[in-house]
């Protein structure tokens, strides 16, 4: 989905853009995705297997973009990608299609600046609008700073994934779901 752009202030006075992606973004993206997964263990993924090519890439965002019922949301700030996030249809079958999931990252540099709080805003206002009635997400345990922003924006504890990631030094962590129903 295409939705407006929109210039928000972060609290350390910088303006960030929040824009839907676009094809030309592909190469921004592929290194946003390598920072941020070599910045934190909470995310799906390790920064070396962001194996992407740039036209498969540029597919992926061209897709989003393009997507009813779909958005994929870029931060742009001091000329580089310093977040993005993304709601997922569920499907559109009658039974699920009220439902949306939503994901986020920031580069490490933009956390604690308002970004993440401004961007799920804006995405979970674009999510009502599509006529999404709940939000879900999943947080892994012990990234508490992203948990007490999930509760901050309204959404609560659904259920629990043990040991859902399993990481290279043989540790796992459970995954918490968490949902926003909009009333």
């Amino acid at each position: 989905m295409i939705f407006e752009e929109k210039e928000i202030r972060l609290k350390d006075g910088r303006t960030c853009i929040l824009r839907s992606v676009r094809r030309e973004d592909a190469a921004d993206m592929i290194e946003y995705l390598r920072t941020v997964s070599g910045e934190t263990d909470f995310l799906l993924r390790n920064a070396d297997e962001v194996t992407y090519t740039l036209e498969g890439e540029g597919d992926i965002l061209e897709n989003k973009r393009n997507a009813p019922g779909e958005l994929m949301m870029v931060a742009e700030a001091d000329g580089i990608v310093a977040g993005n996030c993304g709601i997922v249809s569920r499907g559109n079958l009658r039974r699920v299609r009220h439902r949306c999931g939503f994901a986020i990252a920031l580069k490490q540099e933009y956390c604690d600046a308002g970004l993440g709080t401004a961007m799920m805003e804006y995405a979970l206002s674009l999510a009502r609008e599509m006529g999404y009635e709940q939000v879900e997400l999943e947080v892994v345990d012990g990234n508490d700073r992203a948990r007490h922003v999930y509760e901050k924006m309204g959404f609560r504890e659904s259920g629990r994934v043990l040991r859902s990631l399993k990481y290279d030094d043989g540790s796992y962590r459970d995954e918490i779901s968490m949902v926003k129903l909009f009333d």
